[in-house]
């Protein structure tokens, strides 16, 4: 659970979770090509205190791969209450106009306020996941727009953000209760639509254990549920069983002291038939679920 927004003021707050190789967790520089010269930048985000004034360190990438020294940027947040500076965020070019802004917001938000800077100014605030644990991005309808998504254990949700033409985030189509912070889970194109859809592993609130797809524009398959999550849980992992270019999905069930694999091959428009697991599977492709929880 997060601390009282009181405490948390009194402590400045100094608890910070170490980075990790994930993108968009918290307290972890933001990696995205900010001048447009085809590289990657790096920018790290503050203060962490009390003040509405926030920062932007970024390091801007040489030819040669290396990083220059940081530049400072400072804006105001609009925010009316602390925490007034984002520690998390993700650099989207929104509407796809050649100028990538940086979609931010914070831990401790229970808002779930979503910052829009274009050009290091605040352009927007969007309703974003309140208490995030994670924002990343992926292209989940095809339009070749970067959309966003984020999860959080706190209000036990996971959900897509839409990013349009005309450069706002409206909600996406995807919006599920998810107990864990960062779930397990795989991103491809299941259906064959071009965008990117989730294979996921969620567990809501004590009733309710689930292995899926859920389609980046709507819908969903379930491979697999249970009433019990205390009893058995469930793994996921994305690979191609038969090799015929479609990703596949494969599921993972524990229960007790016992694991069970099966394989479900994927017909390339997101109809899925289990087949006899294979003794070699190819390699998984899955995500961290251990980073960005709330106590």
């Amino acid at each position: 659970m997060r601390l009282p927004r009181v405490l948390l003021a009194a402590v400045g707050l100094v608890l910070i979770m170490s980075a990790t190789a994930h993108a968009g967790n918290r307290n972890q520089p933001i990696v995205g090509d900010l001048n447009r010269d085809g590289r990657p930048d790096v920018t790290t985000l503050g203060p962490l205190g009390d003040t509405n004034v926030c920062t932007l360190n970024v390091q801007y990438r040489r030819a040669d791969g290396t990083l220059r020294p940081p530049v400072t940027y400072t804006y105001t947040s609009p925010l009316p209450r602390q925490p007034f500076c984002p520690d998390m965020g993700v650099a989207v070019d929104l509407g796809g106009d050649g100028v990538t802004e940086l979609v931010l917001t914070h831990f401790n938000n229970s808002r779930g306020d979503l910052l829009v800077l274009r050009k290091f100014k605040v352009t927007a605030v969007y309703q974003g996941v309140s208490f995030p644990s994670t924002i990343r991005t992926a292209d989940f309808d095809g339009d070749g727009l970067v959309d966003i998504w984020q999860s959080t254990d706190e209000v036990e949700t996971l959900l897509t953000l839409r990013n349009t033409p005309a450069s706002t985030i409206v909600p996406g189509a995807i919006n599920v209760c998810s107990r864990v912070p960062i779930p397990n889970h795989a991103l491809a194109d299941f259906n064959g639509d071009g965008g990117q859809d989730f294979l996921l592993s969620r567990v809501c609130r004590n009733s309710l254990a689930e292995a899926a797809v859920y389609f980046g524009t709507g819908g969903s398959v379930v491979l697999a549920s249970t009433t019990e999550p205390w009893n058995t849980r469930y793994e996921v992992y994305a690979s191609d069983f038969n090799n015929d270019g479609v990703p596949d999905a494969g599921l993972i069930t524990y229960t007790g002291g016992t694991s069970t694999v099966r394989h479900f091959v994927n017909s390339g428009t997101g109809v899925f038939t289990e087949v006899p697991a294979l003794a070699a599977a190819a390699p998984k492709i899955s995500a961290d679920s251990s980073q960005g929880a709330h106590h």
